[in-house]
């Protein structure tokens, strides 16, 4: 498998994506907040990145342990591992070429230190992976135990920064952290249905499964501004916004049978492993292209 276009931070703050944002649905922002806007939006975006990375990488390792397009996410698995704790030194730090000043705000770093204790825990399980490019029973088993704790943390961390910073309008700020929660969840949901299907801990998976299904459905309806996100409506993204999300939709209404097929019969062909595969690198796509859009957004000023 050919690796999905790599959405590289640097890229991704610098590149102007050719969209009206005015007719998408996408905000723009006040020229008095706009070097906070920036700051906050790429705050936002890194730690929505690495809530992401938690399920990313476990996913990975799912696959490599499978022998599921083993190359492509031991490749994936590497980039991501090293990304990982670049960001938190990002978060922590800032980076004045990107108008991001060291992080001040004490509840904050707070939260950035707690993701980083989460991280010497799951880290290091990963790196052997990462070192040795092969995987046991065990090393999975350890990785599955913690990615969805430092997962929950980095949740936590896009949430305290929404609530200690107020430079983004509110519609932005919701869109971009339900975009990096619709990528975190397509990846999520997709290694639960293959942990279902190996029958790992097939009862708490089972229900994960079915929590993720359901708020990555949420997820493209508060996009779409048929439901409320924290009792607010978002306005429908339009134009090429709208157009991303119609091929998210398209790629849900591929893989949803196959989650639920899985979750039901607990069997997985090599068939649907290849899939699940491809649904996790195609939806990822979707969404990372909208993360540009809406980053984008916060520097139209």
């Amino acid at each position: 498998m050919n690796n999905p276009p790599k959405m590289e931070r640097r890229r991704l703050f610098t590149a102007m994506v050719p969209v009206a944002l005015a007719t998408a649905g996408v905000l723009a922002v006040s020229p008095t907040h706009a070097n906070a806007a920036v700051d906050v939006s790429h705050k936002i975006s890194i730690a929505g990145d690495m809530r992401m990375f938690t399920q990313r990488m476990a996913l990975s390792a799912a696959f490599v342990m499978l022998d599921i397009e083993k190359e492509h996410y031991l490749d994936v698995l590497t980039d991501e591992f090293h990304e990982f704790q670049a960001d938190i030194d990002l978060l922590r730090n800032g980076d004045p070429q990107f108008e991001m000043e060291p992080e001040q705000n004490k509840l904050v770093l707070e939260a950035i230190n707690t993701v980083e204790f989460g991280w010497s825990f799951l880290g290091p399980a990963l790196k052997e992976i990462v070192d040795t490019k092969t995987i046991n029973d065990a090393q999975f088993t350890k990785i599955e135990k913690i990615n969805t704790q430092v997962m929950s943390l980095a949740d936590s961390l896009v949430h305290r920064i929404l609530v200690e910073y107020d430079s983004l309008p509110v519609d932005l700020a919701y869109q971009i952290d339900i975009v990096g929660a619709q990528r975190m969840l397509s990846q999520k949901m997709i290694k639960e249905a293959i942990l279902v299907a190996l029958e790992f801990e097939v009862e708490a998976h089972h229900e994960m499964l079915l929590g993720s299904m359901s708020l990555f459905r949420f997820g493209l309806d508060k996009l779409a501004g048929k439901m409320a996100h924290n009792e607010h409506m978002l306005p429908a993204f339009t134009g090429e916004m709208a157009e991303q999300l119609q091929q998210a939709e398209h790629y849900w209404s591929e893989l949803h049978p196959v989650l639920e097929k899985l979750d039901q019969t607990h069997e997985m062909t090599h068939e649907d492993a290849l899939l699940l595969s491809k649904e996790a690198d195609e939806l990822l796509a979707v969404f990372d292209a909208m993360t540009a859009v809406l980053i984008s957004a916060a520097e139209q000023v």
